[in-house]
């Protein structure tokens, strides 16, 4: 997809590298009782880069996306009965 984006666009890796420095940050200070926001994806960056060295981005936020779907699964609250 990178190939994609033309050389004439200036300042994108400045703004994907900023993009994901907030995105970290909110994860930061997200933390919860459950695996910690930054702990999953610091794993699934490993995992990715263990598997899938050469498609290392896509696969980690592959395992990224199942993970907090799978956490947010296993956390959620039945809905109360009136």
């Amino acid at each position: 997809m990178g190939s994609l984006v033309p050389d004439s666009v200036t300042g994108l890796d400045f703004a994907l590298t900023a993009l994901f420095a907030v995105l970290a940050l909110d994860a930061i200070r997200d933390l919860r009782g459950d695996l910690p926001t930054p702990v999953l994806a610091l794993l699934c960056a490993l995992v990715a880069r263990l598997l899938f060295p050469g498609q290392l981005l896509p696969t980690a936020f592959a395992l990224f996306t199942a993970g907090l779907l799978a956490r947010r699964l296993a956390t959620r609250r039945k809905p109360a009965h009136v």
